[in-house]
C-alpha cells in the first residue's frame, strides 16, 4: 500500500466519524427535545405516581387489614368447607354404618329366619319320627300282646288238649278196670266199650286201623306208660284183646245184641297187636 492509498484511508475514516458524531448529536438534541416536549407530562405523571405511593402508603394499613380480613374469612371459609367435608364424611359414614346396621340385621334375621324354619322343620320331623316310634312301639306291644294271647290260647287249647287226652286215657283205663273188677255189669253197650283208639263210637272191625291204634297206644301223654317201652305197652293190649280172655271174660258184661259185634272187634284188634308185638320183636333181634 502507497503512503496515498494509506491518506486516502485515513480521511475515509476520519469522515466516518464525524458523520457518526454529527448523527450522534442529532439523536442526543432529539432526545433532549423530545424530554423537554414530555417534560410536563412526567412531571404530571411523577406527582400521580407520588401521590399513589402516598395514597399506597396512607392506604397499607388498611390494605393490610383488608388482606388480614381476606385471609381470616378465606381460612374461615376453608375451615367451614373443611367442616363441611369433615361432617359430610362423618354423615357418609354414619350412612354407611347404617346401611351395613341394616344389612346386618337383614342377614341376621334372614338367618333366623332359616335357623327357625331348620328348628320348626327338625322339630316336626322329631315329632313325625316320635310319633312313629311310638305307633310302632304301640303296634309292636299289640302285636306282642296279640302273640301272648294266642300262645296263651293255643297253651291253654294244648293244656285242655292234653287235659283231655289225659282224662281220655284215664277213663279208657278206668272202663278197663271196671270191666275187669266189677261182677255185676250186664248190659255194657258197645259204644261204651274201651277200645285203643281215639275214635269214638266202634261199631265194626272195619272202624279199626292199625294207625289209630298205634297213635293210641305209643301216645306220649298216656299216664302210667311213660316208663314202659314198646313192647311193654303192647303186651297190656294184648292181654286185654286176648280172644280167650276177652271172650270169657268181657263180652258177657256187654249186652246180649253187641255180644258178637265186641268178639269181632277184639278179635280185629288182637291180630292187629300181635302183627305189631312181632314186628317190635324183630326189631330188637335185628338190633
Amino acid at each position: 500500500m502507497t503512503a496515498e492509498d494509506r491518506i486516502f484511508l485515513k480521511q475515509l475514516e476520519d469522515l466516518r466519524v464525524d458523520q457518526l458524531r454529527s448523527h450522534t448529536l442529532g439523536d442526543a438534541r432529539e432526545v433532549v427535545a423530545r424530554a423537554e416536549a414530555l417534560g410536563p407530562r412526567r412531571e404530571l405523571e411523577h406527582v400521580e405516581r407520588d401521590r399513589q405511593a402516598a395514597l399506597r402508603l396512607e392506604d397499607k394499613p388498611r390494605r393490610q387489614k383488608e388482606e388480614e380480613e381476606l385471609r381470616r374469612l378465606e381460612e374461615e371459609r376453608q375451615r367451614q368447607e373443611e367442616e363441611k367435608r369433615r361432617q359430610e364424611e362423618a354423615r357418609r359414614r354414619q350412612e354407611e354404618a347404617r346401611r351395613r346396621a341394616e344389612e346386618l340385621a337383614r342377614l341376621r334375621e334372614q338367618r333366623e329366619r332359616e335357623l327357625q324354619a331348620k328348628r320348626e322343620a327338625f322339630r316336626k320331623a322329631q315329632e313325625e319320627a316320635e310319633r312313629r316310634a311310638r305307633e310302632q312301639a304301640e303296634q309292636r306291644l299289640r302285636e306282642e300282646a296279640r302273640r301272648q294271647e294266642r300262645q296263651r290260647q293255643e297253651e291253654l287249647l294244648r293244656n285242655k288238649a292234653q287235659a283231655d287226652l289225659v282224662a281220655f286215657f284215664q277213663l279208657y283205663d278206668a272202663k278197663w278196670q271196671e270191666l275187669k273188677l266189677s261182677q255185676k255189669l250186664t248190659s255194657v253197650m258197645l259204644f261204651e266199650m274201651p277200645w285203643p283208639t281215639f275214635q269214638q263210637g266202634c261199631a265194626s272191625p272195619d272202624d279199626i286201623s292199625r294207625r289209630n291204634v298205634e297213635e293210641f297206644i305209643f301216645h306220649p301223654l298216656r299216664p302210667g306208660m311213660e316208663t314202659k317201652s314198646r313192647k311193654d305197652r303192647l303186651k297190656v293190649e294184648i292181654l286185654r284183646f286176648h280172644p280167650d280172655k276177652f271172650n270169657s271174660s268181657i263180652v258177657r258184661k256187654l249186652r246180649e245184641c253187641d255180644r258178637e259185634k265186641a268178639s269181632e272187634i277184639a278179635g280185629a284188634l288182637a291180630r292187629i297187636l300181635t302183627n305189631m308185638m312181632t314186628e317190635e320183636v324183630q326189631k330188637e333181634k335185628d338190633q
